[in-house]
């Protein structure tokens, strides 16, 4: 299982660094070879058929454009499971225009230096028709 220690560390970049909007924040895991993919990858690439990213800055300039686009929204992990590489952060998202708040899922996996190389995104197929 992972530690508790790399799971807090998880958890405090990814909910605080999106809370903040503070792209370094949620970067500072995150290992230069690291994979991502989600729902939302074609808004950056313009080919709806590529939803992965893969490498630092690439992926760091996709999470960046992401908190320019939805202003106001807030996050907060409600609850998260734990494997031998892997940590899934199950989270509301809450949005200052009205609209009523989405859940999403994000499977993360770290290498033995606890940096992030591989994250995956998951919502619900209606939040992501809503949102496309």
């Amino acid at each position: 299982m992972l530690a508790d220690e790399v799971v807090t560390d998880l958890w405090r970049h990814w909910e605080d660094g999106f809370n903040q909007y503070d792209v370094d924040l949620v970067m500072r895991p995150v290992d230069q070879d690291v994979v991502f993919s989600s729902p939302f990858v074609p808004r950056i690439t313009g080919d709806p058929d590529k939803v992965t990213i893969e490498g630092f800055d690439a992926f760091r300039d996709y999470i960046d454009d992401s908190m320019r686009r939805v202003p106001g929204i807030r996050y907060s992990i409600d609850s998260f499971f734990v494997s031998t590489q892997t940590v899934v952060f199950v989270y509301t998202c809450s949005f200052s225009d009205g609209r009523p708040p989405a859940t999403g899922a994000d499977s993360i996996r770290v290498n033995r230096a606890g940096r992030i190389v591989e994250w995956r995104c998951h919502y619900s197929r209606v939040f992501v028709d809503d949102r496309l």
